[in-house]
């Protein structure tokens, strides 16, 4: 543990209880600031800081950089890689023969031996605290699959919104879920899919899932197109990654997800696109 450093972006639920039961068990952690789509590279000095700080375990959370990783490798140190998520030339999801990957905490839990008796004295009930990387692996859907009852799904979310509101993470909420309201009640249906299309630079995804999770109460395919962010996500859909092949960018929930950021420099994706992969694969 003395040897061991966490690298981590608090900026999820799941990440901010993984962040917490770091500091908790005396895991030492270099906190990065990065939002969501944090990736190694953009942590500055890096590898000098880990060079310096002695660390002979480096564990690594959801910030994928494949050639920092082998920069700290050089330097004879163990790199561990938390994740559960595909990304451009990069998979996260799968083990080496191939099986889906459990969520962070969950691999979190295993790679430290945090047994329920250690999470009882940090303060959380064990099924609740997990149920925070089972939603992260696979939204409300995952939670019901694995038998949480009504009122366990309420205390998971209760746990996210502490979590979210510790770390100042639920500051714009009301803004966000005010653009995620009018973007869904202005959607449109296409091929089975509702296509939420939203020219704010508040991001709807979240707020729309939840939405959908509470008040339609069953999975269902969504394209977003979030013009002004440059984001475009497909959600609850088995065409997740036949997108994921055609264009690169990210998936989450068990592959059933697939987003990607039209940014300077890499292939314009547009909603055209889309329903061309999926016409097409379907």
């Amino acid at each position: 543990m003395k040897k061991t450093v966490l690298i981590i972006p608090p900026n999820d639920a799941e990440a901010v209880l993984i962040y917490e039961l770091a500091k908790a068990m005396g895991i030492q952690v270099i906190r990065s600031a990065q939002p969501h789509g944090a990736t190694l590279d953009r942590e500055l000095d890096i590898v000098p800081l880990v060079r310096d700080g002695g660390w002979k375990r480096v564990v690594i959370v959801e910030m994928p950089g494949p050639e920092v990783e082998a920069r700290l490798r050089a330097l004879g140190v163990e790199v561990v890689i938390l994740d559960h998520h595909h990304y451009t030339d990069l998979n996260r999801a799968h083990d080496a023969k191939g099986r889906p990957l459990p969520s962070s905490l969950e691999q979190f839990l295993r790679l430290f031996r945090v047994t329920d008796a250690r999470l009882r004295v940090m303060g959380y009930a064990p099924k609740i605290a997990l149920g925070i990387g089972v939603m992260d692996r696979g939204f409300f859907w995952a939670l019901r699959e694995e038998g949480y009852r009504p009122k366990e799904i309420e205390r998971v979310l209760a746990l996210r919104r502490d979590l979210l509101a510790r770390h100042g993470l639920l500051r714009d909420e009301e803004k966000q879920m005010t653009a995620a309201r009018k973007a869904w009640n202005a959607r449109t249906e296409w091929n089975g899919y509702q296509i939420v299309m939203n020219g704010t630079a508040t991001g709807v995804r979240e707020g729309v899932s939840f939405m959908v999770a509470l008040e339609v109460k069953r999975p269902t395919p969504i394209i977003f197109v979030e013009k002004k962010r440059g984001f475009l996500y497909v959600q609850e859909s088995d065409r997740a990654m036949d997108l994921f092949r055609a264009f690169g960018g990210f998936t989450f929930g068990l592959d059933r997800n697939w987003g990607y950021r039209n940014v300077p420099g890499r292939n314009r994706v547009t909603l055209d696109d889309i329903k061309r992969v999926i016409t097409k694969c379907d």
